[in-house]
């Protein structure tokens, strides 16, 4: 979706879940991802990681400070996850 909204060139790299995306993107063997927040939240709030926007239409609780991807500039941008 991000992709096709902005235009930009991405290469989707796919993983066995988020653990190693995340050890990749703190090691610099990646650039970005999108993932869920509770897997990324701890490394968010350390300063592990930087996050750019939440990707929902509004802004989540647990980082009331973080934009949206809409309030960021990228229109039309609203996507969830969720478990069951």
């Amino acid at each position: 979706m991000f992709k096709v909204i902005t235009g930009t060139y991405i290469l989707h790299i796919p993983y066995r879940g988020s653990s190693p995306a995340l050890t990749d993107l703190m090691g610099g063997h990646i650039d970005v991802m999108f993932d869920n927040l509770p897997a990324a939240l701890p490394f968010i709030q350390s300063g592990a990681l930087k996050a750019i926007a939440v990707t929902t239409l509004k802004r989540s609780p647990s980082l009331p400070n973080m934009p949206t991807m809409v309030e960021a500039g990228v229109p039309d941008f609203d996507s969830q996850g969720w478990f069951s």
